[in-house]
């Protein structure tokens, strides 16, 4: 009797300990749970899904049945989850900038929004967020509304958080932000957040300076001179298309290409030429869009070899829809590839394949990749590459 009883109580802790999950409610009326939050005096945790999410699937199995995760969340917040796509969730979508899943919003009771996630988070990493919401120091828009009298390390943390929830106020903030510097690139916190998060510059003057001075970025020892010239091209093409330079609603591109020639000339003709194409294609304008990548399968000299590659590699497809891909794949192997870029030389097969297995002309990636495969200049981490993708596609 008695070791009956010890292996009920056994299976009753094994239950338990499996039981342990966040208690939601599913989509309920929004305006009831505000009265509840307001009643209980607490937070809301909302789960932001769509049925077709795996990550939201994955945090549902992994994440919202562990038993700390279970206990703070239960404990501190009101938690719901809302299918986005359905009842109120389009207009929840709206209201707190959901466009990702899933989408972990945490509310206060009066409906303002304090902080959130993005993405899957296993258990460690959620109830850390959990805790980090809950603090009104670390709550991401306790942070934005305190913002430019935050220090230079504490808004660099915000803006890790604000480019990671894809907050659009972000590059307004982080321009009036540097604005208010003396010197934009005085210490290594403000050289991090101009490498990696600053959208753009708040003054011409800025971005000369910023170019003038590569050395203070260098001596900071995060970075090499190739990312410095990365980010130079990225702040220009930026501040060039900003309220500063455009002045009405159409863009002026000779004011870009200004902007580019004076601070970026060696990279100008190509950044130029290549902005211009994206922005036709993203405006469905087909035709300048195929004059501006003339521009750049015209005058490799111009641009440089690798540069004409990856611009072949990214407009490729979209030839390959308008049915000019043949045409213009003969252009890029007329292309002479300058002694200096000897070593690079498979990168024309390369580019060839990279277009046929996006489009799905699995003969022809076939041939390219078995090419490339018996050829020495191809090095061995792009034929692991290769036989990998011949491997998936069934050879």
């Amino acid at each position: 009797m008695m070791k009956r009883l010890l292996v009920a109580c056994l299976l009753l802790m094994v239950f338990s300990a499996n039981a342990a999950e966040i208690k939601f409610l599913e989509n309920p009326t929004w305006a009831t749970v505000l009265e509840q939050a307001k009643k209980d005096n607490k937070m809301i945790f909302l789960d932001a899904y769509a049925t077709w999410c795996g990550p939201c699937k994955q945090m549902d199995a992994e994440t919202y049945t562990n038993q700390a995760v279970a206990d703070y969340y239960n404990a501190n917040f009101i938690n719901v989850k809302y299918d986005m796509e359905k009842g109120e969730g389009a207009m929840l979508a709206d209201r707190y900038y959901v466009s990702a899943y899933p989408n972990l919003v945490f509310i206060s009771p009066e409906g303002v929004m304090l902080h959130k996630g993005v993405g899957f988070l296993a258990a460690d990493d959620f109830l850390a967020l959990g805790k980090t919401a809950k603090n009104p120091q670390t709550q991401y828009y306790t942070l934005k509304k305190e913002a430019q009298k935050l220090s230079n390390a504490q808004f660099l943390k915000f803006a890790e958080q604000a480019v990671e929830l894809q907050d659009e106020d972000f590059g307004y903030i982080s321009k009036d932000f540097l604005a208010a510097k003396p010197d934009i690139l005085g210490d290594a916190d403000l050289v991090e957040l101009l490498m990696k998060y600053a959208f753009t510059l708040p003054k011409e003057k800025d971005l000369k300076y910023f170019a003038d001075n590569k050395s203070k970025v260098l001596r900071a020892g995060k970075y090499t001179e190739d990312d410095f010239n990365e980010r130079l091209v990225s702040l220009a093409i930026q501040f060039a298309l900003s309220e500063e330079v455009q002045v009405t609603d159409e863009v002026d591109f000779e004011a870009v290409k200004g902007i580019l020639d004076k601070y970026i000339p060696e990279q100008s003709f190509f950044v130029f030429n290549y902005f211009k194409t994206q922005y036709f294609l993203e405006n469905k304008e087909m035709e300048p869009a195929l004059s501006a990548f003339n521009e750049i399968i015209d005058h490799p000299d111009k641009v440089g070899y690798q540069q004409v590659c990856n611009a072949m590699m990214g407009f490729g497809p979209i030839l390959h829809e308008e049915g000019k891909l043949d045409k213009y794949l003969e252009k890029f192997n007329a292309i002479k590839i300058p002694a200096k870029d000897a070593a690079q030389a498979y990168l024309k097969d390369f580019v060839k394949a990279i277009i046929y297995i996006k489009t799905k002309q699995t003969d022809k990636f076939k041939e390219t990749a078995n090419t490339m495969l018996a050829s020495a200049n191809t090095p061995e981490d792009v034929k692991k590459d290769l036989r990998q993708a011949l491997q998936n596609i069934g050879n």
